[in-house]
C-alpha cells in the first residue's frame, strides 16, 4: 500500500569526539589549555555547510586562514557536487542524462571512486539511487511510501554500470531517467580535501567533523589517540562505544538518523539499490580507514549488505576497521575489538 506521510523525522548521525573526560559536540578541550610549539596557536570553529554542522579544530601556525581556506573550499565544492544545488555539475548531468556533460577533475575523481565502490559492494553501493530516493521523499522531506509498480519502475534507472566516463576529455554521461546522487560519498571526499589542505599546511594535528563525518590529524596534545563516542542506535542520546582515532577516519551510518512513520511501520533513508526499499538486518554500521569517502560508502554498503555479507566485505578490504550493530548483536572486526571500550 501506497501512502503520504506529512512529517517525518530528520536525525545526524551523532558521532562525537571525547576530550580528557569531556563529552560534547562543541568545545572538545573547553577549559584545556594545549601545549603548543613556539609560534603555534589553537583555533576551532563551527559553521553550517552541506546541510550540517561543520566543526574543524587547527593547532599550528596561522590556524583561522587554515580553517577559513578550508570552510571556504568545503562551501564550493558542495557547490559542485551537490544534486540539490541547481547550478552544480551534479545538478547539470541530471538534467542532461543522455548526454555528455564536460565536468571538473575533481567531480570526476568522486563519480570515478563512487563507480570503484559500486563494483567493490556488489552494487549495494550506488551513485545512481536518486530516484528511488526521491520516491520515498529522502531529498525533499516530504516522505511516501511508494507502490511495488512505482519502485519497480524507478529500480530500472539504477545501476552504477551504466555510468560512462571519458577520462580524457572529463567528460560523464548516464542513461536519460537515471539521477546521479553522490550523497553516500560526496561528504565523506569533501572532509578528505579539507583534511589534505591542512595535511599539506603541516599542521600539527586537526580534526574535521562534517555532521559524523570525522577526520583526524595526529594526536591529542597529551600524545594519545583522539577518542570517538559511537552513539547507541536503541537510545541514540547514550553513548555505545568509545574507539581511539589516529590519523584516520571514522563515518558511521544508522536507522535513526533519518526516517519516517508509517501505519506503524520504520522507513528509514539508507535504501537498499536492489529493492528499493530501506535495509534490514542491522540498525547501525561504523567504519573506521584511511579516508572519509572510503568509509563513506562502505558504512553505506555494509548496512545494506546486512549481518554476514556485511561482515564479509569489511574483512576482505584491507585497512579498514568496523562496528556492526544488530538489533540482538554486535560485531566489531578483529583489528578494532583490541581498543574498543564500551
Amino acid at each position: 500500500m501506497s501512502g503520504h506521510v506529512n512529517r517525518g523525522h530528520s536525525f545526524v548521525v551523532f558521532v562525537v569526539l571525547i576530550g580528557v573526560g569531556l563529552v560534547t559536540l562543541l568545545g572538545y578541550y573547553f577549559g584545556y589549555v594545549p601545549y603548543l610549539q613556539a609560534g603555534s596557536t589553537s583555533t576551532q570553529k563551527t559553521t553550517l555547510l552541506m546541510d550540517t554542522v561543520v566543526d574543524i579544530r587547527v593547532d599550528g601556525r596561522n590556524p583561522e586562514v587554515l580553517i577559513e581556506n578550508v570552510f571556504d573550499t568545503v562551501e564550493d565544492l558542495e557547490g559542485m557536487l551537490s544534486r540539490f544545488i541547481a547550478d552544480s555539475e551534479i545538478s547539470e548531468i541530471n538534467r542532461r542524462a543522455g548526454q555528455w556533460v564536460k565536468v571538473s577533475p575533481l567531480t570526476l575523481e568522486v563519480i570515478e571512486l563512487g563507480l570503484e565502490l559500486g563494483a567493490l559492494t556488489g552494487g549495494a553501493f550506488d551513485i545512481t539511487i536518486g530516484a528511488v530516493l526521491d520516491l520515498w521523499g529522502f531529498g525533499s522531506g516530504e516522505y511516501y511510501v511508494p507502490t511495488e509498480e512505482e519502485l519497480q519502475s524507478v529500480l530500472a534507472t539504477v545501476d552504477y554500470r551504466n555510468v560512462e566516463v571519458d577520462k580524457g576529455k572529463s567528460q560523464v554521461r548516464i542513461p536519460r531517467g537515471t539521477v546521479l546522487d553522490l550523497g553516500g560519498i560526496a561528504k565523506g571526499h569533501i572532509v578528505d580535501q579539507g583534511i589534505q589542505i591542512l595535511r599539506n599546511a603541516r599542521v600539527e594535528r586537526a580534526f574535521i567533523n562534517a555532521g559524523g563525518d570525522i577526520s583526524a590529524i595526529g594526536r591529542r596534545q597529551d600524545n594519545q589517540a583522539w577518542r570517538v563516542g559511537v552513539q547507541d542506535p536503541e537510545n541514540p542520546s547514550e553513548i555505545r562505544f568509545i574507539l581511539p582515532l589516529d590519523d584516520q577516519s571514522v563515518v558511521t551510518s544508522g536507522d535513526y538518523q533519518r526516517f519516517f512513520t508509517y501505519e506503524d511501520v520504520r522507513y528509514h533513508h539508507i535504501i537498499d539499490p536492489r529493492t528499493g526499499y530501506p535495509a534490514r538486518g542491522v540498525t547501525s554500521v561504523t567504519i573506521v580507514g584511511d579516508n572519509s569517502a572510503t568509509c563513506d560508502a562502505l558504512s553505506t554498503a555494509v548496512f545494506v549488505l546486512g549481518w554476514k555479507e556485511g561482515r564479509e566485505l569489511v574483512e576482505r578490504v584491507p585497512d579498514v576497521e568496523a562496528i556492526i550493530v544488530s538489533s540482538t548483536d554486535v560485531w566489531i572486526s578483529p583489528g578494532l575489538a583490541k581498543v574498543v571500550t564500551r
